[in-house]
């Protein structure tokens, strides 16, 4: 059950407001998966504490606003602080876990780690990341400005917010930052009630999935809510353009339910780890069932 700190946090959101004043590109389905995640979760996109961003056909990202993970961590009693840094290689050639975002001319960035404390609980929660695996990048290659401009605070954010959702899952589950997703967070949009979004440009090409022929497909979608048994990848060619294509198969019990998004496939991992249930749309065509939208749940909670 989500902790009194955001049931308090009431949300006015509808499928209607968030379409015209939030994503206006995104489909019913994904205006309704943020609207549940905003309303679990107690986050009000209008004061930047949540981003729902898509980018022509690609599948909707929802993200969290940076700061808001660590100002609802200070307002929990079980909350005991953390550390957090960066993991260079440094003039000597050692290997060093240094705390905070400090790197030295000529010192090699590998990642970053970070540890957060509980009050009840023995152990830390704690995890390191790669820079290889996170940096990201815009459509022709380049970095995207903040990862170019400083990438020792970016990276040093992805393992915090790590290990805050997996300390605290009822009041993260679900929530990412935008430094783990595909977008620059130096140019998300802002937000104001009454006026459409002022929208970003600087984004990562995401991989196409390959073209299929135009088929009759049932419009029905579905809603499940079902604990994660597995998630895997699988990868391809297109035969016409050669370009490469990922897929990625989310199993729940004896049932698959496909996607070629990354973030979806990145959110049922998540729910998987953290043994709790999603929430997926999907509708059935001959190819199985296609996941639309998927948001980790709770224990408890009903679709």
């Amino acid at each position: 059950m989500v902790g009194e700190l955001v049931k308090s946090e009431k949300q006015n959101l509808s499928v209607e407001i968030i379409k015209k004043y939030i994503c206006p590109k995104a489909t019913d389905q994904e205006a309704y998966m943020f609207m549940q995640l905003c309303n679990l979760q107690g986050l009000n996109p209008f004061l930047r504490e949540a981003y729902l961003i898509k980018y022509g056909d690609e599948a909707a990202t929802i993200i969290t606003g940076k700061d808001t993970f660590t100002k609802r961590a200070d307002k929990l009693p079980q909350y005991d602080g953390f550390k957090a840094g960066i993991i260079v290689v440094d003039n000597s050639k050692q290997c060093q876990y240094r705390e905070g975002s400090f790197l030295a001319p000529g010192e090699t960035l590998l990642g970053g780690w970070a540890e957060v404390f509980r009050k009840d609980r023995s152990h830390s929660f704690r995890n390191e990341v790669s820079l290889e695996e996170y940096a990201r990048k815009k459509k022709d290659g380049t970095l995207m400005s903040n990862w170019k401009s400083m990438p020792a605070t970016m990276i040093r954010k992805v393992p915090l917010v790590q290990s805050l959702r997996e300390a605290f899952p009822d009041e993260f589950g679900g929530m990412y930052s935008p430094e783990e997703m595909p977008v620059d967070a130096s140019s998300l949009p802002i937000y104001t009630e009454g006026k459409a979004p002022i929208t970003i440009q600087d984004h990562e090409e995401p991989i196409k999935q390959p073209q299929k022929k135009a088929e009759p497909e049932s419009s029905a979608v579905n809603t499940i809510t079902a604990i994660v048994s597995d998630v895997r990848k699988t990868m391809g060619i297109n035969e016409k353009t050669q370009k490469p294509w990922a897929k990625f198969i989310v199993k729940c019990g004896d049932v698959e339910y496909s996607t070629f998004s990354e973030t979806y496939a990145k959110v049922a991992k998540d729910a998987k780890e953290l043994g709790v249930e999603a929430i997926i749309n999907f509708t059935t065509n001959k190819f199985g069932n296609e996941i639309k939208a998927i948001v980790a749940s709770e224990p408890g909670d009903v679709a």
